[in-house]
């Protein structure tokens, strides 16, 4: 019973704070620090990206992390996560030629699709 009570509570809990991380759509968080998606475009030039899905405009990934003053990008894994639960693992070499565009979407014209997350809320570094 007390185990039932632990994993039920545990579930509220994770719900809880997923939740309140999706709660603003025009936000991202980067290493940690929340961005307004339309700040960053703002901030920052478009690049455009040819893809096997046709080309993709958007902002550079790296410039993105940049601005956060990490230390030695290359050192780092960096997840991203969709507000669906959804996440994708890749290096600084993907990052280096991903984009984010204005939809919330990352592309990497070198991954495979399942690397392209849309939706997402976050960019952790690892």
């Amino acid at each position: 019973m007390i185990i039932l009570i632990i994993g039920s509570a545990s579930t509220v809990y994770v719900h809880v704070v997923q939740s309140s991380q999706v709660n603003d759509p025009s936000s991202l968080i980067i290493n940690d620090e929340i961005f307004q998606i339309n700040t960053i475009f703002d901030m920052y030039a478009n690049t455009t990206i040819i893809t096997d899905d046709g080309e993709k405009t958007g902002i550079q990934l790296s410039q993105l992390l940049l601005v956060t003053n990490l230390v030695c990008p290359s050192c780092h894994m960096y997840t991203i996560q969709a507000a669906d639960g959804y996440q994708q693992t890749v290096n600084w070499n993907d990052i280096e030629q991903g984009v984010l565009t204005m939809e919330k979407r990352v592309y990497f014209p070198h991954l495979a699709h399942s690397f392209w997350v849309k939706d997402i809320i976050s960019i952790e570094v690892n």
